[in-house]
């Protein structure tokens, strides 16, 4: 299994307690049931407990019940190698994320770009880095003057922009890095003609590992380890996992609750 791809082996992960307010996260409008705070509260412990057993440095940020989608830290900031990207969120509540984040990242002593127009839209949720180039969805919530920022803050990397069709949000929705050159990516929709944009741009050949329910591709590779959704949640995604990465070390991971408002792993945390 060696990496060929130059992807980052992470030591720091950054990531943000659950708002009081969680129930008040945005969320698309055909998901209307409550998530139960202190089960959400216990998932999230248990991710970041995880991240620490892996050998992470875990940053805890406080939470904000002002700020109700302030759990979900990939959306305000992007890290690739030494280089932060303070994003601007589309929605104007999550726009006050941005502040904590910025100045955690400079206390990290990382080297800190800011989005400051404001007509550009971007959130890591759009952000898939494989290593050797950045694949960004044009969606809802990211925009073409965001992808040009995000192009100026890393330009030692290509940047390929992959149309996201509302009502998925994110690029990450249905298409996430499983290991270093293998995309998991949903068999819906989205997935099909996601996964034929990215074939298209890239000048690499990645495997596609074809996902049977919806965020069901939501996983973390993190040195090795694969964190990927648990059979109870989703029994046909979980033995996907099983059956093509049993190489790798497999940590199922849930999202019961957070899944409720749209959400997944990678959106928990801010991984460099």
């Amino acid at each position: 299994m060696m990496d060929t791809w130059n992807f980052p082996e992470f030591k720091r992960a950054v990531v943000r307690e659950v708002s009081d307010n969680v129930n008040l996260a945005q969320r698309s409008p055909i998901s209307t049931e409550d998530i139960d705070l202190e089960k959400c509260r216990v998932e999230w412990e248990l991710y970041v407990q995880t991240l620490r057993d892996l050998g992470l440095e875990v940053i805890v940020l406080p939470q904000d019940p002002d700020l109700p989608d302030c759990q979900f830290v990939e959306d305000p900031c992007v890290v690739i190698g030494d280089t932060a990207l303070i994003t601007r969120p589309a929605c104007g509540p999550r726009q006050g994320e941005v502040t904590k984040m910025e100045e955690t990242m400079r206390n990290l002593g990382l080297k800190v770009h800011v989005v400051e127009s404001d007509t550009a839209t971007i959130e890591g949720g759009d952000i898939i880095f494989t290593g050797k180039e950045i694949f960004c969805g044009d969606s809802v919530l990211s925009n073409e003057e965001g992808f040009a920022i995000l192009e100026e803050t890393f330009p030692d990397y290509p940047c390929h922009s992959i149309f996201v069709e509302y009502p998925e949000f994110h690029l990450k929705g249905y298409m996430a890095l499983a290991t270093p050159g293998v995309m998991a990516v949903c068999d819906n929709e989205w997935g099909h003609p996601g996964w034929e944009d990215v074939c298209n741009a890239s000048n690499y050949t990645y495997k596609p590992l074809w996902m049977p329910d919806d965020f069901g591709n939501n996983c973390m590779f993190i040195n090795g380890t694969i964190i990927h959704p648990p059979e109870s949640q989703k029994p046909d995604t979980y033995a996907i996992y099983q059956k093509y990465l049993a190489d790798y070390n497999l940590i199922p991971m849930t999202t019961e609750e957070v899944s409720k408002i749209d959400a997944a792993l990678t959106c928990q945390s801010v991984l460099f």
